[in-house]
């Protein structure tokens, strides 16, 4: 099983490339994909502030807050209809997070990475998960994970 991490899935759906391509070939050259529901909310709040950037010029968090507060969600339907219809297309099993207070922060303070990086890896772990696609450079840190590309 291949855990999906947030970048490779946000680089698929937004076809930034080089990288686009290779998620799809990882994609299509395996067949049992992963995700925690932490990568999923990072990915959806990263393709809404995406969104909301290239639709309105919002940059800060705070002005993004006060704009779905007045507008609500919709806008950003999209976003949350390619995740899910990523998800089923490819029959990516969704993990919830596991682990524990104590856990995070000695993975944290060890492998010098911010939480929800740490919570990915701690579930990685807990879930029996070796190998994880990512373009992100701290999980190469984690001793219990083989990293992709």
């Amino acid at each position: 099983m291949i855990l999906l991490d947030t970048n490779a899935i946000v680089y698929y759906l937004h076809r930034v490339e080089p990288y686009a391509s290779r998620v799809k070939q990882v994609l299509i050259s395996h067949e049992d994909f992963a995700v925690t529901l932490r990568i999923i909310d990072e990915t959806i709040f990263t393709l809404i502030r995406l969104e909301a950037l290239r639709r309105h010029g919002i940059r800060r968090l705070d002005q993004l807050r006060s704009y779905i507060r007045r507008h609500g969600i919709g806008e950003f339907s999209d976003a949350l209809r390619d995740v899910r219809e990523l998800i089923e297309e490819l029959g990516i099993l969704v993990l919830e997070d596991k682990g524990s207070l104590k856990e995070l922060l000695e993975v944290m303070a060890r492998y010098n990475l911010l939480p929800g990086d740490a919570l990915i890896a701690i579930t990685a772990r807990h879930y029996g998960i070796d190998t994880m696609f990512t373009f992100d450079e701290d999980f190469k840190r984690i001793p219990w994970l083989r990293v992709l590309p």
